[in-house]
């Protein structure tokens, strides 16, 4: 009986174990399709920095100023931009952020930032 149980045991024990290496493959991917994202980005970032530069001039030093004034708004230098919530123009009620209606009175929101829509 002894025998039954602990084979038993270790038969759940193996199914958690292919579970669990099942979520590690499956995150990996996640993971990887997530630095193909980052990855693309940067790169669109770095082109449009580089287009920017040649047609006005910009510096790298106005890119960095532009950056921390930026990274402050939400009131800390920390390399992150947190959007403040949205109030409803309509109603004033509290939106989530992204958002394109309220959801108290269903009035169309603008979007915080221009690339949003």
């Amino acid at each position: 009986m002894w025998d039954i149980w602990q084979e038993m045991r270790l038969n759940e024990n193996r199914q958690r174990q292919d579970s669990v290496e099942r979520d590690v493959r499956k995150s990996d991917g996640e993971l990887a399709e997530l630095q193909r994202q980052v990855d693309k980005i940067a790169l669109v970032n770095q082109a449009l920095y580089e287009l920017l530069r040649a047609r006005t001039g910009i510096t790298d030093e106005d890119l960095r100023r532009k950056i921390r004034e930026v990274d402050m708004r939400d009131g800390s230098e920390d390399g992150d931009i947190k959007a403040p919530p949205l109030k409803c123009p309509k109603c004033g009620g509290a939106v989530t952020v992204g958002a394109l209606f309220c959801q108290t009175c269903g009035a169309t929101v603008a979007p915080k930032y221009p690339y949003e829509q």
